[in-house]
């Protein structure tokens, strides 16, 4: 799906579950994006199109770096992409922590697509 601006928007999907990374991708794929999934935060780290990535849904606890602890590497060098967190067991301090950092949006799974994908349009104002 394009932006305003005529450019392709990224998603990047990062959830150590592969199950919950294919539904999210089918899921982004039937609304008409174009998606990356990520096992890892360092695998994210590591890509050499971060700076094409226009949202990310990410999951809180991942083996290795957290989800937090992803974003905030990511704000720290000025890399902010808009995010989503998504958790199955997030605490509310662990809640509090996501909204003050900036995230978009948090959502408990099993996630609601319909939030998720109305989050993302407008987000991505699409």
């Amino acid at each position: 799906m394009q932006k305003p601006d005529g450019t392709e928007a990224l998603i990047a999907i990062v959830d150590d579950d592969p199950s919950v990374r294919a539904a999210l991708n089918n899921l982004l794929s039937s609304a008409s994006y174009k998606t990356l999934l990520f096992e890892s935060a360092e695998a994210v780290l590591q890509s050499d199109i971060l700076s094409n990535i226009s949202f990310m849904v990410l999951d809180v606890k991942l083996k290795g770096a957290s989800g937090i602890e992803l974003f905030e590497q990511l704000s720290a060098v000025d890399v902010n992409i808009p995010t989503v967190f998504i958790s199955g067991n997030a605490d509310l301090n662990t809640q509090l922590r996501i909204a003050r950092g900036g995230a978009v949006l948090f959502l408990p799974k099993p996630v609601d697509v319909e939030l998720l994908l109305r989050t993302i349009d407008e987000t991505l104002k699409v």
